[in-house]
């Protein structure tokens, strides 16, 4: 009898804590930080919140995701130059090669950001969003084609690119 009550009396506990959680994660739900109005059609909300964050209008907005990918860039050069010799497993020309080819489409990445940012000023909009649609894959497409899975880079990469369609996004946002 003790045990059989004791059971009902643990299986109740459960219970009531299964729903307070349930209950409060409803309401974390609907707690959510609101989305900024540059990034309401992006699909990585959550980044373009972060890098728009503080942005009073739309031109501040692109200015904040645009050096936002150029410093990614310069960060994909650093990682490239100092991680991409310590990997093991690859002939040393095809180090060389992804390291020439993540180099050069980091060097165009910077070069059209740079040109986005010019057209951005001049209040030319559609110079802006052909520069920053000049996505430069090459760097992941290399590593992709040999294989490489080496975290610390592929992760810059990958950053990189959801960094781009963040800029894209707020690029296309309604002024």
């Amino acid at each position: 009898m003790k045990t059989m009550t004791s059971r009902k009396w643990n299986c109740c506990l459960l219970l009531t804590m299964a729903i307070i959680l349930v209950l409060t994660k409803r309401s974390e739900a609907h707690s959510e930080v609101p989305v900024s109005p540059y990034c309401k059609t992006c699909t990585i909300p959550n980044l373009c919140n972060r890098v728009v964050n503080g942005a009073a209008n739309w031109n501040q907005a692109m200015v904040k995701s645009i050096n936002a990918c150029t410093q990614i860039s310069y960060r994909i050069q650093n990682v490239t130059t100092n991680i991409l010799p310590q990997i093991t497993g690859i002939e040393p020309q095809s180090k060389i090669s992804i390291q020439n080819t993540c180099k050069e489409a980091m060097d165009s990445a910077v070069s059209d950001l740079k040109e986005a940012m010019k057209a951005l000023n001049k209040n030319d909009p559609g110079t802006m969003l052909t520069n920053l649609a000049s996505l430069h894959t090459d760097c992941a497409d290399a590593l992709e084609q040999f294989g490489i899975k080496f975290s610390p880079l592929n992760k810059v990469v990958g950053r990189y690119l959801k960094f781009m369609s963040v800029a894209l996004s707020v690029a296309q946002c309604p002024q």
